[in-house]
């Protein structure tokens, strides 16, 4: 029985045996077949199997002005790309380039050694931008000798438009190792372009658009065998374009008046908010760039003596001067506590306390009403003003017409400016005090009391529309938000009152604002002349003018350093105002009927 039993155990295990040789030796026989008869077709597949994703970036959407001109477009440029993982070992390959290229040997090595992160090394980087069509064709046929480059087709920025706007535009910048961790989950890679001021950066979402992606077979030499024919490419979806309220030639305008200055200058429809000029001066030239500003040039525009990134029109924050004094008189016609005819004596000279002060001419105006004052900008009748009224009811006033908030425009970053309160005075002032004198001055605009240029415009528009305080409007179309519209608290019959005190400034008998009148339209404005600790006083004028019953635009300049609103803003708003007439008035109709 054992003997049995163990002649049975030994014939299976000879039969397992058995299976496991016949097993091997097929096995071996297939591993033969691989390696010897078929070496040369698996070495060329295997060669072949490695696929490269190639992104197509896509074009960012371009701006149009509101007549549809172009005023941002884009224009094809190649850019020379390597994967920094594939490339580490033929540095001394790609170190040749800069016998074609305007690139050194250490920059090449810079670029890749930067991209040393687990995910960066991996993904397509730039070793340079804009390569011309000869320098392509060139490396092209040469590509042997530069393992790993690839070439990427992108659009870069063209600025086509006689008008620079170029706060308003903005700038870009590119998506670099240091900022990487701050785009990456929002699908940048590094070497993408990213929207940094202006509506660049505020529409980035709309402007960036989708990319693309096509398909390459690459050799384990690196070298591009072309696309996969079946898998097709993905197409980029280009970015939405921006249709502006800007009018080209009313900007244009806008920047040669102001050329040489520093300041601001906005045009702006009062009923809709719609922004059809904006200016900041000095500012910088956008066309040489096609694309990303170089980060060195970039530095020396931060350091400029003149702040040429600052957009004075929201970040500019200046004392109004006597262009506040508006906010004076709606708060008082609004409290009912005076008489618009009642009269005030200016001898020039008012006394407070221990101290005079003194009014803008000698030896005063003598008995103005409140019309007389704002046409006169009657210093002597504000100080008296600012006592009957109060405090708190200026302050509240000047809230309810926009001040110390932003005014909702589609920017970043806009400056709110400071309306000071009693509360805010005392905070401030609480060693030393402060007194009614203090405000004596902020009722003609000056002391703690900060704006920006654009908050003024919007409150002319206030008085301009009767009382609807509009938000500013720069793209019609996408919108980022609903706009915001709301009412100034003040009776209705108020706003013809202040409209015919700002018409007197222009056109009544020794108005201030005398030298912003051009015939053939309806002119209201004010002057404003704020002191500057720095030198001369701030120049300001804002108003609006009405041609026929269909056309109207609000109009404000400020020139830092200008001296007399008088002298300098209100020349200038003249040059505004003559255009505009000519574009809208009759002399317009009829040279666009013969059109």
């Amino acid at each position: 029985m054992n003997q049995q039993l163990s002649a049975v155990l030994i014939r299976r295990r000879n039969l397992f045996a058995a299976a496991i040789i016949l097993s091997l030796g097929v096995v071996g026989l297939r591993f033969f077949q691989l390696q010897i008869f078929h070496h040369d077709q698996y070495v060329t597949y295997a060669e072949n199997n490695s696929i490269r994703d190639v992104r197509l970036p896509a074009p960012r959407g371009m701006m149009f002005d509101r007549n549809g001109n172009f005023l941002v477009t884009n224009r094809p440029q190649y850019s020379l790309s390597v994967i920094p993982a594939e490339v580490r070992r033929s540095l001394t390959e790609l170190g040749e380039l800069d016998r074609y290229l305007e690139i050194t040997q250490e920059d090449i090595h810079q670029i890749i050694e930067e991209a040393d992160g687990l995910y960066e090394r991996f993904q397509p980087v730039s070793l340079y931008e804009n390569v011309s069509f000869t320098q392509r064709s060139y490396l092209e046929e040469h590509r042997l000798e530069f393992p790993g480059i690839f070439f990427v087709d992108r659009a870069i920025r063209h600025y086509p438009s006689r008008a620079r706007a170029t706060h308003l535009i903005g700038y870009l910048r590119n998506v670099s190792t240091d900022n990487y961790e701050q785009y990456r989950s929002q699908g940048y890679h590094p070497g993408d372009v990213v929207g940094s001021a202006g509506l660049e950066r505020q529409y980035e979402r709309f402007l960036r658009g989708e990319d693309g992606y096509r398909y390459h077979l690459v050799d384990n030499l690196l070298r591009d065998l072309g696309e996969v024919a079946d898998k097709p490419a993905v197409r980029p979806i280009p970015g939405q374009d921006l249709h502006l309220a800007l009018d080209i030639d009313l900007q244009a305008l806008g920047e040669l008046i102001m050329e040489g200055k520093r300041g601001a200058f906005i045009a702006m429809e009062p009923q809709t908010g719609e922004i059809l000029a904006y200016v900041s001066v000095p500012d910088y030239v956008l066309a040489p760039f096609t694309g990303p500003i170089p980060v060195p040039l970039w530095e020396q525009w931060r350091d400029h003596p003149d702040k040429i990134l600052l957009d004075r029109v929201i970040n500019g924050l200046y004392p109004p001067g006597s262009i506040f004094k508006l906010v004076a008189v709606a708060a008082a016609l609004s409290g009912g506590q005076i008489d618009p005819e009642a009269t005030v004596e200016c001898n020039g000279v008012y006394r407070f306390g221990n101290r005079l002060f003194h009014c803008n001419i000698w030896p005063g105006h003598g008995h103005v009403n409140m019309e007389d004052a704002v046409r006169l900008s009657c210093n002597i009748y504000f100080y008296k003003l600012i006592q009957w009224i109060g405090f708190d009811a200026w302050a509240e006033m000047a809230r309810e017409f926009g001040f110390g908030s932003p005014t909702g425009i589609e920017l970043p970053q806009e400056s709110v400016g400071l309306v000071p309160t009693p509360k805010y005075m005392d905070r401030k002032y609480i060693d030393e005090g402060w007194t009614a004198g203090h405000l004596l001055n902020l009722v003609l605009g000056q002391g703690d009391l900060l704006v920006t240029p654009l908050q003024i415009a919007r409150m002319t528009a206030a008085i301009a529309n009767g009382g609807r305080l509009v938000t500013p409007k720069l793209v019609v179309s996408p919108r980022l938000k609903a706009v915001r519209e709301r009412v100034v608290d003040m009776p209705a019959w108020a706003w013809g009152d202040m409209q015919k005190a700002m018409y007197q400034v222009v056109n009544g008998e020794h108005g201030t604002g005398f030298r912003a009148r051009v015939e053939g339209g309806t002119i209201y404005g004010k002057t404003g002349t704020a002191q500057n600790p720095h030198g001369e006083g701030h120049s300001w004028f804002s108003g609006f003018i009405k041609v026929g019953s269909e056309h109207e635009l609000v109009v404000t300049i400020l020139v830092e350093q200008g001296g007399l609103g008088s002298r300098t803003a209100a020349p200038l708003a003249a040059e505004v105002f003559r255009f505009f007439i000519e574009r809208y008035g009759d002399a317009g109709k009829e040279l666009a009927q013969i059109h």
